[in-house]
C-alpha cells in the first residue's frame, strides 16, 4: 500500500484530485520509486551512479563532450528508475510521465510513502 498527497491549483484539479491520487498510489506500489523528484537524490548517490557510468565508458575513445552527452542521457534514464515525477505512469492511458499526467489535470505531486 502506498499513501499520496496531490495538490490541486485549479477547479479542474480538484474534480481530479481523488481518482488521480488513487492510481498514483497504484503506480507507487507497482513501481517503487525511491525518490519523489531529481532535487530529491542526494549528490553522494547520483555522484556514485555517474562514477559507474564514467568506469563503463572507460576506454572508449569518444571526445569529452560526447561521453558528457552520453552521461547526461544515463542519467536521465537513471532518474526515470528511482524518481516518481520522472517515471512513466503505469497506470495511465499512453504511459505518460507521472508529472506531465498530473499537469494536465491541474495536479502537482507533493509527496508519497509506501507502507
Amino acid at each position: 500500500a502506498s499513501l499520496v498527497e496531490v495538490e490541486y491549483s485549479s477547479e479542474k484539479g480538484k474534480e481530479a484530485a481523488a481518482d488521480a491520487a488513487k492510481k498514483l498510489a497504484m503506480h507507487v506500489v507497482a513501481a517503487k520509486p525511491r525518490y519523489l523528484n531529481p532535487s530529491d537524490v542526494p549528490e553522494d548517490v547520483v555522484r556514485k551512479e555517474k562514477e559507474i557510468l564514467m568506469e563503463k565508458m572507460a576506454g572508449s575513445k569518444k571526445p569529452p563532450e560526447i561521453m558528457e552527452k552520453i552521461i547526461t542521457g544515463q542519467l536521465r534514464k537513471f532518474y526515470e528508475g528511482i524518481c516518481l515525477t520522472e517515471q512513466a505512469h503505469m497506470v495511465e492511458e499512453g504511459n505518460p510521465k507521472v508529472e506531465k499526467a498530473l499537469k494536465e489535470l491541474g495536479l502537482e505531486v507533493k509527496g508519497f510513502r509506501l507502507i
